[in-house]
């Protein structure tokens, strides 16, 4: 979850010329003073493009200061914005039931807002990013801590301090990939609605809470397993959450939305990389074609622009149900049809998904997805697998 703060962070920079203006900004006061500037500034393609960066990152910032209000600052679950660790809080405020869906909604905005930024398609619009100089305020006191730099929320080697890194033309498709991404997992998250789950786990909390402000009198006779619920309960907490989240109806509607928010990424993506093959130069380079280099260091092997193209081909294929989804159940040439679902989105019963009786409504016969796409991508890429699709979007 690191390298998905550290990929999503590096993507503010200066307005209409290559001097560092708006990355200084920021590192001297913060993205939100920055966001204003920006939009108070003449609108340029320069500028479109930082400004459409700033709100971006200024999207995750409130989203990482929501959690850090309430104490959040531990990994929730392994997904982006609720995965990454946060500086502690010492003092949270309660949690809310509808605190999910209040965050999805304000990071669907925000994306939004980012991509009306981002409608110039200028070749010439470029920005420029020193690394050291970005910095997320957590805990929202306008101050940057020891602990909120980009480096040290990420994770990045020493090696990157002082990087310069040059976003250009077709990085413009790329950031813009990446808010539909965020967009789809927001409204995905908003499709299942968490917050009567929520309100349980809350009730439960607080019940818990009342039992054991109260003296234990002559019944606390059984063994007392308060140190193994303190290790386990927060696990227990989020699981229960999740399943019983995916148990409720989703509205068909906002799964429509996050379908077609997908496609849009993959349609961004591809333009991404047929802009990144047309390049001549060698400049700084956030990702690389095969004559590049990368400004932060890493060496993309050759050929990761047409693996990865195949990668979306057949995320594209799952979406539109030419490919079927291979289950560990069934036989050769059946499978999951994941645009049944999407059509007709259903409740997700986990443990019938895991037997197989859930997904009866969406088998068919058909050319099932083969291993070869990823496989190849495995190869390439070896134990940085994980660390380069999150870089690729």
């Amino acid at each position: 979850m690191r390298g998905f703060l550290c990929l999503l962070c590096l993507l503010a920079g200066p307005a209409m010329a290559e001097d560092s203006t708006t990355s200084g900004m920021i590192a001297a006061r913060g993205l939100g003073a920055t966001q204003q500037h920006l939009q108070d500034s003449p609108a340029d393609p320069s500028r479109d493009m930082a400004l459409g960066a700033v709100t971006f990152l200024r999207g995750l910032e409130d989203a990482w200061q929501a959690r850090w209000r309430i104490g959040a600052t531990d990994p929730l679950i392994p997904a982006p914005i609720l995965g990454t660790a946060l500086p502690a809080n010492p003092a949270p405020e309660p949690m809310r039931a509808s605190f999910v869906n209040d965050l999805s909604r304000e990071l669907r905005q925000a994306m939004q807002d980012s991509r009306a930024a981002l409608q110039s398609d200028d070749p010439d619009a470029a920005l420029i990013l020193r690394l050291d100089d970005l910095w997320l305020d957590v805990d929202a006191d306008g101050r940057r801590g020891p602990s909120e730099s980009l480096t040290a929320l990420a994770g990045f080697p020493s090696a990157s301090e002082g990087a310069t890194i040059r976003f250009d033309h077709a990085d413009i498709a790329w950031l813009r990939a990446y808010t539909h991404l965020i967009e789809a997992m927001a409204t995905l998250t908003l499709a299942f609605d968490p917050q009567p789950a929520l309100q349980r786990t809350i009730d439960l909390q607080t019940e818990i809470s009342r039992q054991f402000a109260e003296p234990p009198g002559q019944m606390a006779r059984a063994p007392n397993m308060h140190m193994q619920a303190r290790a386990f309960g927060p696990t227990a907490d989020r699981l229960a959450v999740v399943i019983q989240t995916l148990r409720q109806q989703p509205d068909p509607d906002l799964i429509a939305d996050t379908d077609a928010q997908l496609r849009q990424m993959i349609a961004e993506n591809r333009l991404f990389w047929d802009r990144v093959r047309q390049e001549q130069d060698n400049d700084r380079e956030w990702i690389p074609n095969d004559a590049q280099q990368a400004a932060l260091g890493f060496a993309l092997p050759q050929g990761t622009g047409p693996a990865w193209l195949a990668v979306l081909d057949a995320a594209q294929d799952m979406l539109d149900g030419r490919q079927l989804i291979p289950f560990w159940r069934l036989a050769p040439g059946h499978g999951v049809d994941l645009s049944l679902w999407i059509k007709d989105p259903q409740p997700v019963d986990l443990v019938g998904w895991v037997q197989g009786s859930a997904a009866l409504p969406y088998l068919r016969q058909g050319l099932t997805l083969g291993g070869d796409v990823f496989e190849n991508v495995t190869q390439m890429f070896g134990a940085r697998t994980g660390m380069y699709m999150v870089l690729l979007n």
